[in-house]
């Protein structure tokens, strides 16, 4: 006996931050997906996901590759979405 696959709608840039709720801010994922998202990362932006994924993966990683990764992630302001998401998923 197989599932359908059910979606919902998943906001690229979070509500919860004042972000809007408009289709170029929302990406149809599959429900377990969202689920996921949320449960690992809240409503985080991107780069504090990619950080808190490092941050997590850090016993499986070697130090150089963990250092590398955070000064790159960090070379930007994390907090900008100008910075790291693509200017018309802004809105």
């Amino acid at each position: 006996m197989s599932r359908e696959k059910t979606y919902s709608r998943h906001h690229l840039l979070p509500r919860s931050q004042g972000w809007a709720n408009v289709w170029k801010n929302i990406e149809l994922i599959q429900d377990n997906y969202h689920r996921a998202i949320h449960t690992l990362f809240a409503n985080k932006m991107l780069a504090e996901q990619l950080l808190t994924t490092v941050d997590i993966s850090s016993k499986a990683l070697r130090k150089d590759v963990r250092e590398w990764l955070i000064e790159t992630l960090t070379s930007k302001d994390i907090n900008d979405p100008y910075e790291w998401y693509r200017s018309d998923v802004i809105v």
